[in-house]
């Protein structure tokens, strides 16, 4: 099995000769399921121990369009290039994200979480090398957490609280996603998209930004 680009949040590529049909692959299932219940821990750090289960549930609706929308959007773009694309979670990662959550929110009286929970994996028969596929699966991520923010920062402003607060809960994270993933680093989706289409990912990264400050 060869390797192709790299790992970690967001998506990675793998070179291996896909099968020849799809089916339901159970271990991305529970991968899937595994990710969003940390995440949504992580997310509520602070509403577990104030005891709050509306508070837990706003998160786990938030993680459930910011993350799990997050790697479908690469997955599926990835297949519409005609790839072989699944998640895998990354279980130190997981553990790190809840374990700073936890800790932040108890002594620092602030929750931070490191949302590196696992990546999209994309197979193909040869290696890559259409850069637009590369820079499109990269940007589906972000562009999904953008989606989502924008809608219910607008959606927030005509409902009453508390479901106004509610609203705004999910559309942060989705703006903290994308923010994040947005980061020129490797392997974030931001440094694949910055090497590949600058002025897009300009663009991408002012959009995130103005969002986790407005959200």
């Amino acid at each position: 099995m060869g390797y192709y680009g790299s790992g970690g949040y967001g998506y990675g590529w793998v070179v291996i000769q896909p099968p020849k049909r799809r089916r339901v692959d159970s271990r991305e299932v529970i991968d899937l399921m595994i990710s969003w219940a940390v995440l949504t821990i992580a997310f509520g750090a602070a509403s577990i121990l104030a005891g709050s289960l509306i508070g837990l549930a706003v998160a786990g609706v938030a993680v459930a369009t910011a993350f799990i929308a997050h790697e479908l959007s690469h997955r599926q773009v990835a297949r519409r290039y005609g790839l072989y694309a699944k998640y895998r979670a990354w279980y130190a990662g997981l553990a790190l994200a809840l374990a700073l959550a936890l800790f932040s929110t108890k002594f620092l009286g602030r929750t931070f979480v490191f949302a590196a929970p696992g990546a999209v994996y994309i197979m193909a028969l040869y290696p890559i090398s259409n850069p637009k596929a590369e820079i499109r699966v990269a940007e589906a991520g972000p562009l999904a957490n953008i989606a989502v923010a924008i809608i219910t920062l607008i959606v927030s402003t005509a409902l009453p609280f508390p479901w106004h607060y509610y609203a705004l809960a999910v559309g942060s994270v989705n703006a903290w996603i994308a923010f994040f993933n947005l980061l020129p680093i490797p392997p974030l989706d931001g440094f694949k998209i910055l090497r590949g289409a600058p002025g897009e990912w300009v663009a991408l990264f002012a959009v995130a930004l103005a969002l986790y400050f407005f959200t």
